[in-house]
């Protein structure tokens, strides 16, 4: 009986306390409006959804851009314009360059320790400087045209090989795979290589845990009072992958030759001893082998999924539109000739690139951003924004908006070309495929060449369309976690040119 109305009073103390803290913060400040939610469930529904890009579109309709939620008893707003967005990603970059501290977070960064999941900090930014230091030392040179077009030949082969409708979508995880493997691990694998395939199988697995949803990140210590079997199976994959890259770097850091650039992971070794050798006694400390490990990390699975789905969405588009894909046909076969395309010719093939754009804009591979966090008390569209609330930019909400996207729903590549029909030299409004700011996507620098190279070499070799009778499903498949695929599809290939 005493545990009994011990738990009750302490039930009640918090539900009081967290009522008073409520409104105290309603009267000290202007938060942005939004619906009204259950205390400590919050808006369950909405955070719940698979759809949940959708369904914050929706509500910032009544509400404006600036939307407040509740995730279970955590405050979130939700920035559905390009303009509020970029206030805080550029205006205010500095305010909100945090993130949140989030149980699915540390088990992915190791508590903290990769780039894109730790909280904005000199260590973080020293991090930051010097991964990117790694990608320029990487992308020097033909390394990744060579690795592209050797990957790319391996499968398109296979491709050619098919006799019946096949499934793109598994050669392009394949390729996709293949590139990321070689560009982190410096190896080349065949194209049915176990391990390989064991690695890709366990990404999948990882990422239907992933677009569950975890209670874990909105319940305080459930991860250690009654964890869910969704995440329990998630840390467990997770430490599958880092016990994996920790194999791999160790490798390397045993064959280390500063002279030799095999792949990323070298590339973080050399740019790592060249910031020792500058004298900083810090180094050493904020750049142990840990964090490096986990930046690979970040490079390869990040890297993976969202390069592996934009795939597929341009073959689902290609397939949908053959008219486009014969642009692309003509234009290749214009500026590539006989050659193999390659980054001198990435200048002169702005269809396909506009076509590349279009699929990043209409195809959702990242509905929503990963989580900002205020680290000051700020303001947002007129709104205060308290220190230490999560702040979430909706990219869904940025790439359908009516007032920058004519037809949103429409595949445009037109969009982004001038008169001439050459890409225009600023970035189309309301485009936001990889964030902006302190936080804008490392592997930007990397993510576009690559996706044009691989695009390019698919639509030089082959024309590829939808099975005779087959017309294209428009319907979208929702994943979750703010995740949109094509629906299922099959594709034949015939080969162009005499090829």
């Amino acid at each position: 009986m005493i545990l009994s109305m011990n738990t009750q009073t302490i039930f009640v103390g918090l539900v009081i306390g967290l009522l008073v803290y409520y409104v105290i913060k309603r009267m000290r400040y202007r938060l942005p409006p939004g619906p009204w939610c259950i205390p400590l469930i919050g808006h369950y529904n909405v955070y719940t959804a698979a759809d949940l890009h959708r369904k914050v579109y929706e509500i910032s309709k009544d509400y404006g851009p600036v939307v407040r939620l509740s995730f279970g008893p955590v405050m979130v707003i939700v920035l559905n314009d390009i303009q509020v967005a970029l206030e805080a990603l550029i205006k205010k970059k500095t305010d909100f360059a945090g993130r949140p501290k989030m149980k699915s977070g540390d088990a992915f960064s190791g508590g903290g320790k990769d780039i894109a999941m730790s909280n904005y900090s000199p260590t973080w930014k020293f991090h930051r400087r010097i991964a990117g230091k790694a990608l320029r030392h990487y992308l020097q040179g033909d390394l990744l045209e060579q690795m592209i077009q050797d990957n790319m030949n391996k499968f398109l082969d296979k491709m050619a090989q098919e006799k019946e409708p096949f499934s793109f979508k598994y050669y392009s995880n394949l390729m996709v795979f293949h590139q990321i493997y070689t560009i982190c691990f410096g190896e080349k694998r065949c194209v049915d290589d176990q391990e390989v395939k064991t690695i890709l199988q366990l990404d999948e697995e990882l990422n239907d845990h992933v677009a569950k949803g975890f209670l874990e990140d909105i319940i305080p210590y459930m991860d250690t009072i009654y964890p869910s079997h969704n995440w329990q199976a998630f840390v467990k994959k997770m430490d599958q992958i880092i016990d994996y890259t920790r194999g791999k770097f160790k490798q390397h850091v045993d064959t280390f030759d500063p002279g030799v650039n095999r792949d990323f992971i070298d590339s973080m070794l050399i740019a790592r001893q060249e910031a020792e050798n500058e004298g900083d006694e810090a180094v050493l400390e904020k750049l142990d082998d840990i964090y490096l490990i986990h930046t690979v990390v970040d490079i390869f699975f990040a890297g993976l999924d969202t390069t592996r789905f934009t795939m597929d969405w341009f073959m689902y588009f290609m397939t949908s539109f053959p008219e486009i894909q014969s642009k692309c046909h003509e234009e290749i076969d214009r500026e590539v000739g006989s050659e193999h395309p390659s980054m001198k010719h990435r200048n002169k093939l702005p269809y396909l690139e506009a076509c590349m754009f279009e699929t990043m804009r209409l195809g959702a591979a990242v509905g929503l951003g990963i989580a900002h966090m205020s680290i000051c008390d700020s303001q947002i569209g007129g709104y205060d924004i308290p220190k230490d609330t999560m702040v979430i930019i909706n990219h869904w909400a940025l790439h359908h908006d009516p007032k920058y996207w004519k037809d949103p729903e429409k595949f445009d590549p037109h969009r982004y070309l001038d008169e001439n029909g050459k890409m225009k030299p600023a970035r189309p409004d309301s485009w936001l495929p990889f964030s902006a700011g302190r936080r804008v996507c490392l592997g930007e620098t990397l993510a576009k060449p690559e996706i044009l190279l691989m695009c390019a070499n698919l639509l030089k070799r082959f024309d590829i369309r939808l099975p005779e009778g087959v017309k294209p499903n428009l319907e979208h498949h929702i994943w979750g976690n703010g995740i949109e695929l094509p629906s299922e599809y099959k594709i034949v290939v015939q080969e162009r040119n005499g090829q």
